[in-house]
């Protein structure tokens, strides 16, 4: 987990993504993840084994491929997330059980990073992961601890391959975490450096390895011999730190502010007039930016204004000709 949580900061700082168009993320968006999460299971508790695994498969495909086509381009990408799945799908069929399990852990480590990464840069913020952890404990603790929904779904699932489960251990019983609780461990120290700075990432990545690792000694010492809900003991944990460091900073950093190196302070200027008529904020100032005009469209990006123009595709490319190179959103004044 030391590894896959490195690997993560590294790609993180070095790594551009590119930003998918979604707008800015919102407590719904959170809410709609976790249905996502929540039905998952249940859905492939009905399918056959193998049409689990094919569909584990086509999705870890093209989370490798958005992954590392920032690293060899898309084509590269492409080319070389299929060879990995096909190489992948061959073992199982020769009955290599190991290579399989080691491949499948490999292949999620490197996608989980993909995803993490594009969710911090792309805006997802500290709030909504602790949003997310709280509610993913909750669920884990109804699903794991108190009913058998993911004993069940584990049993489906164990020994496939691209299974959504990364194996720590082969021992009786074999230890793994859950596709959720590896994708928070890496996420958080990755929103915590965007939001807080180093500090806050080096001690989310270090809490989360150590729960997980804790976790794993248990099993192997034999105190714990069942299915674990992790997220029960990782969900506090992580809202306790985005607790701490939000009264600690005050406010997170935005994604253009992590990306210029500043810190995050209280604004003390008011906002630009653009945006606040933009945004149809009462009491905007009657006189505009000389930059736009009523009935104008402008460009957004982290609460900035970016580009203008007479219709929306002008404000966007004013805004790709300034620089810009994440996708705003767009909105008429």
């Amino acid at each position: 987990m030391a590894a896959i949580t490195l690997l993560g900061l590294g790609y993180f700082a070095r790594v551009r993504m590119p930003r998918p168009p979604v707008g800015k993320y919102e407590p719904p968006d959170v809410l709609v993840v976790m249905a996502v999460v929540m039905l998952a299971p249940l859905l492939y508790l009905e399918l056959p084994r193998t049409a689990v695994a094919v569909v584990f498969g086509l999705v870890l495909c093209a989370a490798l491929q958005f992954t590392l086509a920032p690293l060899l381009g898309g084509l590269g990408a492409a080319l070389l997330a299929v060879l990995a799945v096909a190489v992948t799908g061959g073992l199982a069929l020769a009955d290599r059980t190991l290579a399989v399990l080691v491949l499948t852990d490999v292949l999620l480590a490197v996608a989980v990073v993909g995803v993490a990464t594009m969710w911090a840069q792309s805006g997802f913020k500290s709030v909504h992961t602790a949003w997310f952890a709280g509610l993913l404990a909750v669920y884990d603790l109804l699903a794991t601890g108190l009913s058998s929904v993911m004993d069940r779904f584990a049993a489906q699932v164990m020994g496939l391959p691209f299974a959504p489960l990364l194996a720590v251990t082969r021992g009786d019983p074999p230890v793994a975490l859950g596709l959720g609780d590896l994708l928070l461990i890496v996420l958080f120290p990755l929103v915590a450096a965007k939001a807080y700075g180093r500090a806050a990432a080096l001690l989310a990545g270090a809490l989360g390895v150590l729960a997980s690792s804790a976790i794993s000694v248990l099993f192997a010492t034999g105190t714990l011999t069942g299915a674990f809900p992790l997220m029960v003991v990782l969900g506090p944990v992580i809202v306790a730190q985005h607790l701490y460091w939000v009264r600690r900073a005050g406010r997170e950093r935005t994604t253009a502010e992590w990306r210029a190196g500043a810190l995050a302070t209280v604004p003390v200027t008011a906002a630009s007039p653009v945006l606040l008529a933009a945004l149809g904020t009462p009491g905007a100032p009657g006189d505009l930016d000389e930059r736009a005009r009523p009935g104008d469209w402008v460009a957004l990006l982290d609460g900035e204004v970016v580009g203008t123009g007479p219709s929306a595709g002008s404000a966007r490319k004013d805004a790709a000709r300034r620089g810009t190179g994440a996708v705003p959103l767009v909105r008429q004044v």
